[in-house]
């Protein structure tokens, strides 16, 4: 170990670009992490505050393509099992309907969303999105409807349509309904299909007093996807609870996006950063053979005095293992740094038209980063092993040095 110091010290120059070959990879790695964490847990609140909820409660059964839902024809009893079922935070009651919407000569495919307006806000943007009008009041026969409807049946605020729904299990209902508000969607075909109306004029139209097609819950304590336990813990207990005939959905299965991020963003960005490292070791192994060759002769007097090549070979790899402790210590501390810094100034803001889209999606245009004390251990371990596997050659060709031969060399 005294040896590995003192000819590190000797040879600073070269010690310090093997520190800094190991640092940068390091470094980025950790912005990396913080990054993908971060985009990670905005695609799992954007899902769940404002499509899926963390779960769903749903009747059993296949849905035809462009068809309703089951109906839960007593979702009170549904609710009891969940308001006494512990890890639940919140829940609600939604119903789903498709629909065909018109205005005099003009008519429009539809699905209608009968909601509680006063707890929706919590997985729908669309009391946020209002451009025209006011939003729903619970017990107000009214409908909320998108830029795009609101052209295509030429329609505005105060105008009546009507709302003909269809449900396989009941049949038809219909309902002359005014146009209270007007929303601006953040995806046209949103805008164009979507209509929210208060839950009892959805029941009215699904004639089935009381009905829904899901109860939408959030589980406590979760702060982003790697709470998911919790939310796991949660869906098996109610699944053990539920009488037959229920299916609870998670969001991973309510919102497969999220789990096309996981199988293939993630391992892009694992990809890029062993880019990183492998040009990281790469330098390493370099740095040491050009240190080994211009100590053949003080490796060679080593050797004759009776130093075993064991011992030579672990003195190279122990200054590679310092050399690469210290980078990655230093480029760890310096990534999460950074990542704090961002994080205390409120996150990285999105530019441009980024920051737009999460603005009219009614989300805060704003990048959150995050980093935990163990993949900081891991990516520094992980680049110490790196070094230490590229250490391996330089270290081997030193202790295979004959000692005669190697007195001999000339610097």
């Amino acid at each position: 170990m005294k040896q590995a110091w003192r000819h590190l010290w000797r040879s600073r120059r070269r010690s310090l670009l093997t520190v800094f070959a190991v640092l940068i990879p390091v470094f980025i790695l950790v912005l990396e992490l913080g990054i993908l964490n971060g985009e990670n847990k905005s695609l799992f609140e954007n899902t769940v505050k404002f499509e899926t909820g963390h779960l769903q409660i749903q009747r059993a059964g296949d849905r035809p393509e462009g068809g309703a839902l089951p109906l839960i024809d007593d979702p009170e009893r549904i609710l009891a099992i969940v308001d006494h079922t512990p890890g639940i935070a919140w829940r609600t009651v939604r119903l789903d309907l498709p629909a065909l919407a018109s205005n005099g000569s003009r008519s429009q495919g539809i699905l209608i969303q009968g909601v509680v307006p006063e707890e929706i806000g919590q997985v729908s943007p669309i009391g946020k999105l209002i451009a025209e009008g006011t939003y729903l009041r619970t017990g107000e026969k009214g409908v909320v409807i998108g830029k795009e409807l609101s052209s295509l049946l030429a329609a505005k605020v105060g105008d009546d349509l009507v709302l003909i729904g269809a449900h396989p299990d009941t049949g038809m209902g219909a309902a002359d309904v005014p146009v209270v508000g007007v929303y601006t969607a953040p995806d046209p075909t949103l805008g164009r299909t979507m209509i929210q109306v208060d839950l009892g004029l959805a029941q009215t139209l699904a004639r089935r007093p009381g009905a829904a097609t899901s109860i939408v819950a959030f589980a406590s304590g979760v702060a982003g996807p790697w709470d998911a336990p919790k939310i796991d813990r949660v869906v098996k207990e109610l699944r053990a609870q539920l009488p037959s005939g229920y299916k609870v959905l998670d969001f991973r299965e309510l919102a497969p996006d999220l789990k096309t991020f996981e199988t293939v963003v993630r391992p892009i960005h694992v990809l890029f950063m062993a880019i990183f490292f492998i040009l990281g070791g790469l330098v390493v192994l370099n740095t040491l053979f050009l240190s080994v060759i211009e100590r053949t002769r003080e490796l060679g007097v080593v050797l004759a005095l009776g130093a075993s090549r064991r011992r030579v070979m672990r003195m190279v790899l122990t200054e590679a293992f310092l050399l690469a402790l210290v980078g990655a210590g230093i480029g760890a501390l310096l990534g999460a740094g950074l990542v704090g810094l961002a994080e205390s100034g409120g996150g990285l803001k999105l530019p441009g038209v980024y920051s737009d889209f999460a603005r009219v999606m009614g989300m805060e245009p704003v990048l959150h980063m995050r980093v935990t004390l163990s993949e900081l251990v891991v990516s520094g371990l992980a680049m110490v092993g790196v070094a230490l596997l590229a250490a391996w050659v330089p270290a081997r060709r030193a202790a295979a040095l004959e000692p005669v031969e190697a007195m001999r060399h000339v610097d």
